[in-house]
């Protein structure tokens, strides 16, 4: 019996008669009981879990308004010391936003922080305030007597702030020009003035004659030209160069001569030999006619006298000046300066007469007061 069962199996038409009975199973539990086979992937993925938690839409919109209002209120303000410290702002605000109205001011809130607190001052009564006003009047009229005389004096605040002049040099009155002169007047900034003077000769004249080199420096003050030091040199002889060093803190001057150097007390408005002739763009001439001028050889005050206003006829044309002069005591020496009127007191004209009777004249031919362009 089992020999028959054996070769039942292994006849085919048995083999098919059971694979059409299994597959005939299969399809009919597929599509009437509804069987789902799964398949597992035999690939290796990575699965991404995400998890959100999300609040009710009513929640959400609360939440919105409490943070909109919130930054909607002005910061608090710092507290001052020794104060209450305020109350700090509720967290939960249930009004809308559109219903909120802040209020106006005219000041921030940081500037309301830095502001004390000051007790109220009772206002003072009128007739304490007029006492009050009478004495600093008086006190005020009795600080302006005291002040130096150089206070009350009139400077030009429009003086030239360059001028340079051109000159004929001669040794005879009207005489024909032996030499030329440039004298150049520099401030800078307003504060620092340089002025420089040189003459020099001409023809045969330079072949035995020197440059005279004058130089000042010094700043410009309420009561005009200060100068700090000034040079006098011709050629390059040692016997014949003098300089001058101010020292306004201690109100001296050294002189400093080939011989050595010596010292003198200086006063406010002291001038040196270049200078003094520039100062009178800042200090009319009839103003102060008497002025302490440093050499370099020596200090001394000269006596300026005024000789009339004076139509003089010179290269740059017909002038009109300011004439004055002075004149030594026991000598002479005599130096005189003719000051146009229509170029703020500048010298057009320029005579020296010396002891033994030479004369040494500088005759304006052109006067420049622009400042010339420095090219870089």
């Amino acid at each position: 019996m089992w020999n028959n069962v054996v070769d039942i199996v292994k006849n085919q038409s048995t083999k098919r008669l059971a694979l059409a009975i299994v597959v005939s199973v299969v399809l009919h539990a597929f599509l009437v009981g509804g069987l789902n086979v799964h398949i597992p992937s035999l690939k290796k993925e990575m699965h991404v879990i995400e998890a959100r938690l999300q609040m009710p839409k009513v929640l959400i919109q609360q939440e919105a308004t409490k943070e909109v209002v919130v930054n909607a209120l002005p910061k608090p303000i710092v507290p001052l010391p020794q104060e209450q410290t305020p109350k700090p702002v509720p967290e939960a605000i249930e009004e809308p936003v559109s219903d909120i109205k802040p209020q106006k001011t005219d000041v921030a809130p940081e500037v309301l922080s830095s502001v004390a607190l000051e007790p109220v001052i009772s206002p003072v009564p009128v007739e304490e305030a007029l006492q009050a006003e009478n004495s600093q009047s008086v006190q005020s009229e009795q600080q302006a007597e005291s002040q130096p005389v150089d206070a009350g004096l009139v400077t030009n605040e429009n003086a030239y702030q360059y001028v340079e002049t051109d000159f004929d040099v001669r040794t005879k009155i009207d005489g024909a020009a032996e030499g030329s002169a440039k004298i150049t007047y520099n401030l800078i900034d307003n504060q620092q003035y340089a002025l420089k003077s040189v003459i020099k000769p001409r023809g045969f004249a330079a072949l035995i004659i020197s440059d005279l080199l004058q130089t000042s420096d010094g700043i410009l003050t309420k009561n005009g030209l200060q100068p700090n030091t000034y040079l006098y040199r011709y050629g390059d002889k040692t016997d014949k160069t003098y300089s001058a060093k101010f020292d306004w803190a201690s109100k001296m001057v050294s002189l400093i001569t080939a011989k050595g150097t010596k010292t003198a007390e200086i006063a406010d408005g002291t001038q040196d030999l270049l200078s003094f002739m520039y100062q009178f763009m800042y200090v009319a001439p009839l103003e102060r006619m008497q002025i302490s001028i440093a050499t370099g050889k020596k200090l001394a005050n000269y006596d300026y006298s005024f000789d009339g206003e004076e139509s003089i006829s010179i290269p740059m044309g017909e002038i009109k000046t300011l004439h004055i002069f002075h004149a030594g005591d026991d000598s002479d020496e005599k130096t005189e300066l003719w000051l146009a009127l229509d170029y703020q007191y500048v010298p057009v004209k320029i005579r020296k007469t010396e002891k033994n009777g030479k004369i040494y004249e500088l005759v304006a031919t052109r006067i420049n007061t622009a400042r010339p362009v420095v090219l870089n």
